[in-house]
């Protein structure tokens, strides 16, 4: 790694990391950049075109080790990896000052706050990555990333599961209602415990799928907010998502392209990890609502 080089250190989640990309792809167009990610991220980030993809296994001691004779890194959040950077004393730790993170950094960015609704939290890291030179806002830092491998374009991934918890899952007897009324010879369901339950029900595939990447082998996917829909939208799957808790005008697959599902109700979003009412926002989002809103979404 040469001096002028950038580390950055991608988020841990998921969907963070997926916000991240473009911004990324936008500084590796201007200097020589290489990620620091949790191993389980590595084939997002080598299909990102970066200069060399480590990974790390969340151990302070060894990632400190690892660091030595870094100068400039860039960090997005607070976390064993920011930790170890300020262990290995890298001199130039940049980065905006988020929560925890502020007294770990040496040089801390200002971002200007926009006047009208709050925006998609993309735009945090595009910001940012303007602010150290790039032009982030152009399409082929959008572009939808290769993947490896055969690919099922006319096949549709259902996603009932969410990473996020139960609190982003639609009810397994919505699922099985809705999976009733599609063309079954064209769904397979990712794994997971209410998949099972959907499986059990309808007779339709399961599909172990271990890495999220994984899901962008898909044409189309259905599912619950989580993971899988924003990494699937990075290799260019087209997504329908359904929302509960959480706010898709902030957090929902970068793209035009994609879908988005939801019963807005008087306490969404609301961000908590127990609903500690009745969790409206799923009951209430009927099979009939989510059918029409998925007309035209799965090919003929």
């Amino acid at each position: 790694m040469s001096d002028e080089s950038l580390l950055i250190v991608s988020p841990e989640c998921w969907r963070d990391a997926c916000f991240s990309l473009p911004a990324t792809r936008a500084l590796a167009r201007v200097r020589p950049t290489d990620i620091l990610c949790p191993e389980p991220q590595r084939r997002l980030w080598e299909a990102s075109g970066v200069s060399q993809v480590l990974t790390h296994d969340g151990s302070k001691k060894s990632l400190a080790e690892s660091l030595t004779g870094i100068q400039h890194v860039l960090l997005w959040e607070d976390g064993v990896v920011a930790k170890a950077c300020v262990k290995a004393a890298i001199p130039d730790r940049i980065g905006l000052p988020a929560p925890g993170l502020a007294k770990k950094l040496t040089r801390s960015l200002e971002r200007t706050v926009r006047p009208g609704p709050p925006e998609h939290d993309v735009r945090r890291f595009l910001d940012t990555a303007a602010t150290l030179g790039a032009e982030p806002f152009q399409q082929e830092n959008f572009a939808a990333l290769e993947i490896e491998g055969e690919r099922y374009p006319d096949k549709v991934l259902i996603v009932a599961d969410s990473d996020f918890g139960k609190n982003h899952e639609w009810p397994a007897g919505r699922w099985i209602e809705l999976l009733e009324e599609l063309p079954k010879h064209l769904l397979v369901l990712a794994s997971g415990p209410l998949a099972r339950k959907v499986a059990e029900a309808t007779g339709i595939e399961v599909l172990e799928i271990s890495d999220p990447i994984e899901a962008a082998r898909f044409g189309q996917l259905i599912g619950a907010d989580g993971s899988m829909p924003h990494v699937a939208a990075a290799f260019g799957t087209t997504c329908a998502v359904l929302y509960g808790p959480g706010d898709p005008d902030l957090i929902r697959p970068l793209g035009k392209q994609h879908s988005i599902i939801r019963r807005k109700v008087e306490c969404s979003p609301c961000f908590v990890s127990s609903c500690p009412l009745d969790l409206r926002c799923q009951e209430d989002l009927s099979v009939g609502r989510v059918s029409n809103l998925l007309r035209g979404f799965i090919p003929a």
